[in-house]
C-alpha cells in the first residue's frame, strides 16, 4: 500500500504523463520522441514539484510501481518512466477542449503562499479531479485562484453548487470556468466601452469650444466622373464671383463628384448664393450645383467638421510630444560639456 508521500509522487507523475498536461507540454513531447516514450528519472527530477517531494530516483520509481490505474510504467532498470503505450493520448482538438471546459471549475480564496500539493490534497474530498492549475501573474506569483478539471461534469457541478466550501476558514468563490471567462470578457468589453465613452465625451467637450459661423457652409455636386477639378480652381472661381467671399476650408479631393465648402463669416454662403444664377457655378465648362446647408444638415456637418479638426489637433499634439520624447534630456549637461571642450 502506498504511503502518503508515495501517493503525492504518483499523483505528480501521473499529472506529467496525463491527458491534461502531456498534449500541451512541449518539453515532455520532445523527450518522448527520443526513446520510445521513455523519460529518465534524472530528467523528471529537474521538475521542481517532483523534486520537492523527493530527489531520490529509487523512492520515485518505487512509488510509481505502486500506482493502481496503469497510466505509467517503470522500465526494467528502474531508471525511466513512460506513459502506458496501451493508453494513447486523446487528440487535443476543439471538441476535446470543449469537453474539458464543461467539467472545469474556477475557485478563488486560496492563500497566496499555498502549495499545489496542499490544494490538491484538499480537493480530493470533493473529487476525483484530473488536474488543478494554479493561476499566476506574469511574475509567476500565485493569484490565489485555480482552474480545477474534475473527472466528470456531475462532480464539478456538485463542487460549484455546494452552499459553502471553506479553505482554512476562507470561503471559496466557485463558478464554472465558462462563466468566469464570460464575466472577464464582459469586464474587458465594459472597460473598452467606458474608455471610448470618456474619449468621445472629451472630444465633444473640445468640439464645443470650436464655434463655426452659421449660414456659411455649402454643398456642391454635379462634377462628372473623370473630370479633375481641384480645390484651388473652386476657390479661385468663388473669388472671381465675389471678391469679398473668404473660404475657410474646401472639403473636397481631386476626382470626387461632390464636396463641401465653408466660408469664414456668418451668412456668407447665403449671400454668395444670391450672386449666382439658378444655384449653379461653372468651372472649366462644368456646371456645379450649389446649395446652402441649413437646419439639422448644417448642424451635423459643423459637428463632423469640429470632430475632424479636434482629432487632427490631438494627433498633431501627440506627434509633437513623441518627437520631444525621442530627443535628448540632458538637463543642459551635454551643452555645458560642449562649451568646455
Amino acid at each position: 500500500m502506498a504511503s502518503e508521500l508515495e501517493i503525492k509522487i504518483i499523483r505528480q507523475i501521473e499529472y506529467y504523463f496525463g491527458d491534461i498536461n502531456l498534449p500541451r507540454d512541449k518539453f515532455m513531447q520532445e523527450k518522448l520522441k527520443e526513446d520510445e516514450g521513455w523519460i529518465t528519472l534524472e530528467v523528471l527530477l529537474t521538475f521542481k514539484r517532483l523534486a520537492s517531494l523527493s530527489d531520490d530516483p529509487e523512492v520515485i520509481a518505487s512509488a510509481v510501481e505502486k500506482a493502481e490505474n496503469g497510466l505509467v510504467e517503470v522500465s526494467e532498470d528502474r531508471k525511466k518512466i513512460r506513459r502506458n503505450p496501451d493508453l494513447p493520448l486523446p487528440e487535443l482538438n476543439d471538441a476535446r477542449k470543449k469537453e474539458l471546459m464543461a467539467r472545469t471549475a474556477y475557485a478563488k480564496g486560496f492563500p497566496l503562499d499555498e502549495s499545489l500539493n496542499d490544494i490538491i490534497s484538499f480537493l480530493e474530498a470533493h473529487g476525483p479531479i484530473d488536474s488543478c492549475i494554479r493561476r499566476s501573474t506574469k511574475d509567476h506569483n500565485f493569484k490565489g485562484s485555480c482552474f480545477i478539471i474534475f473527472k466528470d461534469k456531475e462532480t464539478c457541478q456538485k463542487f460549484i453548487d455546494q452552499d459553502s466550501i471553506k479553505y482554512k476558514d476562507t470561503e471559496l468563490i466557485r463558478k464554472w470556468q465558462t462563466d468566469y471567462f464570460a464575466e472577464k470578457k464582459k469586464e474587458y468589453e465594459d472597460r473598452i466601452k467606458s474608455k471610448k465613452e470618456k474619449k468621445q465625451a472629451k472630444l465633444e467637450e473640445k468640439c464645443k469650444q470650436l464655434e463655426y459661423p452659421k449660414g456659411a457652409a455649402i454643398h456642391f455636386s454635379g462634377i462628372p466622373e473623370g473630370k479633375s477639378l481641384t480645390r484651388e480652381e473652386i476657390k479661385e472661381k468663388i473669388k472671381e464671383i465675389d471678391e469679398n467671399a473668404t473660404v475657410s476650408y474646401v472639403d473636397f479631393s481631386k476626382g470626387d463628384t461632390e464636396g463641401h465648402l465653408r466660408f469664414s463669416a456668418e451668412n456668407m454662403a447665403v449671400e454668395f448664393l444670391k450672386k449666382i444664377t439658378d444655384g449653379e457655378m461653372e468651372i472649366s465648362e462644368v456646371k456645379i450645383k450649389i446649395r446652402v446647408l441649413e437646419g439639422t444638415e448644417e448642424e451635423e456637418y459643423l459637428k463632423k467638421t469640429a470632430e475632424a479638426v479636434t482629432k487632427m489637433r490631438e494627433k498633431a499634439k501627440l506627434g509633437k510630444n513623441n518627437r520631444k520624447r525621442k530627443g535628448h534630456f540632458s538637463n543642459g549637461t551635454e551643452a555645458k560639456a560642449k562649451k568646455t571642450e
